[in-house]
């Protein structure tokens, strides 16, 4: 089967078993704890935690999800080339069932997809259900244990054998520390050639035994206090890797030949983009793969060092490192780019920004050194468009946006290696004397150095530790962080507007009206001082606009009885507003409060500011109309005299 014959013959299962088929999420998750979309059932938390009701009949539904993992608690960017199946960017073939089926269907279904219609051979699939190891929760998953050791059994095979337990850390998942959990099941394919390893391999890391398909069985509510409570409605949730299921099927020739490498990378999914490589830098690539750490020792085998094909060639090595690294890169950047995600300097920006760096540092391996990457979205656009529209629809966005980043890179790649270069020269010196600016000792790379490539050469931290791993080095990972701080540092105590650090008496929310009012009563609560001596009044009621989304907060004044007080600015913490006073050494809250005042704007100023507000929204609609519809306001600035509104 082709890669697209085995997703639509999954969705076309379970649409069969009455499940809707939705589409894929965005990969900017609504979860602010998230940097991207990492597996299929983030659109549907609100359901798991009774937010919202599921709007299908029945509640069922199954999907093909875009997933990415290069950050934060789920991270495969450092393993991405070095073997078969870890990818930034990948999809997940799930199905859910929110408080319908449970765990009888959701593993016969299982077990009707890949052993009667796909064909897998039962005495190589190895099933694992949650025995609780000391002080981990619940009990054990008889229920589940069951399912699966009769159907086993019905197919002749020893229950004992292809049943096994597994405790907390791969058989219970867990929302977070609270909220909605329960025991999982997975599914493990033994890829041997002879496929007799009896379970030995499970969940062992190796790459001749891998799971495909996880069920999460959510039946429990995590309590503050440690506690599980069982939940009034249950719901199942799972997740299958495509690209695995993809290598399996295609690596054995239908499940027929088990004698070769089983790849990711040997499908469909990637061949097309290993071609436009090949085509643009005239390399081959020949499947080599490095060697991994010594795997688990068989009954009665031989034991084997390398994941892949033997190679004496360590130069095709790098090169087919290379190719993995860059058709997995160009995906992630790709759908990354579609759903909105653009490289920059913070936050899943970044994240981006360190995948295509990396990407174009391993095309000098392919002897790139000019800008080649942004030339394969075509391939990726061609390939996935049908399934993913939005790639096909950004196609242009995507190129242009990979072609400035890539540009920009090159300009210091070289030179920021050359300097690489000359730190390990240091390093390698038997005591390290003489190795001020690269090294803190015998074979590590000194956090000065780390940072000037990053400060300097635009190297992520993960780039330079990539490069000292492949000489033998390490990286003061402390002493960067500790530069890295000291320069927050710097820019923090640069920046022109510092922070307001007020007394915490109030916390009571102000009522603005100015959208409908330049002037109004109020009711003066007090005033208070921060570190350095700046005095802010807050009162109950306020038309005075606050500083935030990059435009000014107000001026105007406040008269009270005897007295009139300027306000030179306007600043919000929660929600109260702060207006700043003009006027040295005016008196602290205790001194008085709760007298009334009479608030009224600097209107013309205001005035100015709205007619710039509008002009900013202008200038992004015209660059939505000129340039592209993905521009969006980046650093914009709205204030009296002057706006502006960087795309």
């Amino acid at each position: 089967m082709t890669s697209a014959q085995i997703r639509q013959s999954f969705l076309d299962f379970f649409r069969e078993k009455q499940h809707s088929i939705v589409p894929s999420s965005s990969l900017l998750p609504d979860a602010p704890n998230l940097l991207f979309t990492n597996a299929g059932m983030n659109q549907f938390v609100p359901i798991f935690l009774g937010q919202q009701k599921p709007t299908w009949n029945p509640p069922r539904v199954a999907d093909t999800q875009k997933c990415i993992r290069a950050g934060g608690k789920h991270n495969d960017l450092e393993d991405v080339g070095l073997d078969t199946y870890h990818h930034t960017f990948f999809e997940m073939l799930g199905n859910w069932s929110f408080g319908d089926y449970f765990k009888k269907e959701a593993i016969e279904w299982a077990w009707e997809l890949v052993v009667e219609r796909w064909k897998f051979p039962a005495q190589r699939l190895y099933a694992t259900v949650y025995k609780p190891g000391p002080a981990e929760p619940s009990e054990f998953d008889r229920e589940a244990h069951d399912h699966w050791a009769r159907l086993f059994q019905d197919a002749d095979l020893d229950p004992r054998i292809h049943v096994l337990t597994a405790g907390k850390a791969d058989n219970f998942w867990m929302m977070g520390d609270t909220g909605p959990c329960g025991p999982c099941s997975e599914l493990h394919v033994d890829l041997t050639p002879d496929g007799d390893t009896r379970g030995a391999l499970v969940n062992k890391n190796d790459p001749r035994c891998f799971e495909i398909w996880n069920l999460v069985f959510i039946q429990f509510n995590a309590n503050a206090d440690a506690t599980f409570t069982a939940l009034p409605q249950r719901h199942v949730d799972t997740g299958m890797g495509f690209e695995r299921v993809t290598a399996i099927i295609q690596g054995t020739k239908n499940l027929t030949d088990f004698s070769g490498t089983i790849s990711n990378y040997e499908t469909d999914i990637f061949r097309p983009i290993f071609d436009e490589i090949e085509k643009l830098s005239g390399k081959k690539y020949a499947s080599t793969l490095p060697i991994v750490g010594q795997a688990p020792r068989l009954p009665g085998k031989e034991q084997g060092t390398r994941s892949g094909r033997p190679t004496t060639d360590p130069d095709q090595e790098k090169i087919d490192i290379a190719f993995r690294v860059i058709a997995d890169h160009i995906r992630a950047l790709s759908f990354a780019i579609a759903d909105g995600i653009i490289p920059s300097n913070e936050g899943r920006g970044y994240v981006l920004r360190r995948i295509l760096r990396r990407a174009v540092r391993y095309g000098r391996a392919l002897e790139f050194h000019e800008p080649f990457f942004f030339k394969l979205v075509d391939v990726v656009a061609k390939t996935m468009g049908d399934v993913f529209p939005e790639v096909r629809a950004k196609q242009k966005t995507i190129q242009e946006t990979i072609r400035r980043e890539e540009e920009a890179f090159n300009k210091t790649l070289d030179k920021g290696i050359e300097v690489f270069s000359h730190y390990v020269t240091f390093v390698s010196e038997p005591t390290g004397q003489g190795a001020e600016p690269g090294s803190v000792g015998s074979r590590q790379l000194s956090g000065t150095a780390a940072f000037t490539l990053y400060d300097t050469y635009g190297f992520p931290l993960d780039l330079t530790e990539l490069m000292a791993r492949e000489r033998g080095l390490t990286v003061d990972v402390a002493g960067f962080e500790k530069l890295m701080e000291e320069q927050r540092d710097r820019g923090r105590k640069a920046q022109k507007k510092s922070a307001i650090a007020v007394l915490d008496q109030y916390d009571t929310p102000t009522k603005f009206v100015g959208y409908d009012h330049v002037e109004s009563a109020a009711t003066l609560l007090g005033v208070l001082a921060d570190s350095s001596r700046r005095q802010f009044a807050v009162f109950d009621i306020s038309p005075f606009y606050a500083e935030m989304g990059g435009q000014v907060g107000d001026q105007g004044q406040a008269r009270l009885e005897g007295r009139t007080l300027r306000i030179k600015n306007t600043f919000k913490r929660g929600n109260t507003f702060l207006h700043e006073l003009d006027v040295p050494d005016v008196p602290t809250f205790t001194d008085f409060g709760g007298e009334a005042a009479s608030l009224k704007l600097d209107i013309p100023r205001r005035r100015a500011i709205e007619r710039h507000h509008t002009v900013t929204h202008l200038l992004h609609w015209a660059l939505h109309e000129v340039v592209s519809r993905d521009a969006v306001q980046k650093g914009s600035y709205v204030g009296p005299s002057i706006f502006r509104a960087r795309p």
